[in-house]
């Protein structure tokens, strides 16, 4: 899904958590720098605020590249951001993903 003002990528990440918890991604990038979200989204669609955020080298968009990792675990997930070489994370890289509110 695409945000055409602000050129953002959406992105949902399967699979879904416990109780039906789900990791939604925003992805941004304006000229050499990169910039993500994260989001725990309940069963009832309603994410109450930004769980971890990270920012990328050369406007690199990690969820989208397919470079990062989500583990769910009893109480909740972890979602690890990954660049590469090139592109590296030069600030954040891992969100709680946690639907217990």
């Amino acid at each position: 899904m695409d945000d055409l003002i602000s050129n953002a990528e959406y992105h949902v990440l399967r699979p879904a958590g416990p109780g039906g918890c789900t990791a939604v991604v925003r992805e941004t990038s304006f000229l050499v720098i990169g910039n993500g979200e994260a989001y725990a989204v309940g069963r009832a669609g309603l994410a109450l605020g930004e769980s971890g955020s990270w920012t990328v080298d050369d406007g690199y968009r990690p969820v989208d590249a397919g470079t990062y990792g989500l583990d769910w675990g009893r109480d909740g997930g972890l979602l690890r951001i990954s660049g590469t070489s090139t592109d590296p994370v030069v600030r954040g890289g891992s969100a709680d993903i946690d639907c217990e509110w």
